[in-house]
């Protein structure tokens, strides 16, 4: 029987942070996350990590939400650059006015609405594909197969979807996967290390 097994790193309240996806525990939105995965001067997930005093998890778990819900986020790259057109046309009062206005995202909520988690749903076991392993949602990619080919030196997300032929949400997933189970992974990872090392002794 195949179980879902759930990320929940982001949240959104639609009283605070203009209803926007935020990181639990820090209140950051996703988009300031996902601005350095933009253009072309993207960070790494460490880097990013570090500028923000984030754990690599809380990183990839908003990069996973990012490709998920990009337009929704990017949304917030352009009320933005509306908003620094309109504070030098209008001035301070009209632009914060203009912003205040603005709807607030309620992704389906009623207005009243308590805070909600915001699950990343992307990873799955079943018995019945490789072993039980956690595999990614859409295709049967072992987690640890992810993982394994970044620590290789993937040159980037995009090479690593290319590689097996998934989206980059996938990817982030994986890995947002990956620093919740650390140790389960490691080990998986280490016990096919020793077969294949084995086999190759034979």
């Amino acid at each position: 029987m195949k179980t879902i097994e759930s990320i929940e790193v982001v949240w959104r309240d639609l009283k605070r942070r203009s209803g926007r996806p935020c990181i639990i525990g820090r209140s950051l939105k996703v988009k300031y996350v996902a601005q350095f995965r933009r253009g072309v001067d993207k960070r790494s997930p460490q880097e990013i990590a570090e500028t923000y005093g984030l754990s690599l998890l809380q990183v990839h778990s908003a990069l996973a939400y990012y490709y998920l819900h990009q337009a929704e986020v990017d949304s917030e790259f352009e009320e933005d650059r509306l908003f620094s057109e309109k504070l030098d046309t209008l001035g301070e009062r009209a632009a914060e006015d203009w912003y205040v206005s603005l709807p607030v995202p309620a992704n389906g909520l009623p207005k009243d609405a308590p805070p909600q988690t915001e699950s990343i749903n992307l990873i799955y076991r079943d018995p019945k594909i490789q072993g039980g392993r956690p595999c990614l949602l859409g295709s049967d990619r072992c987690v640890a197969d992810i993982v394994k080919h970044q620590r290789q030196g993937a040159i980037d997300d995009e090479e690593t979807a290319a590689h097996f032929e998934i989206n980059l949400a996938q990817v982030h997933a994986a890995m947002a996967y990956y620093y919740l189970h650390q140790s389960e992974i490691d080990a998986d990872l280490a016990a096919r290390a020793g077969r294949l090392e084995q086999e190759r002794l034979v």
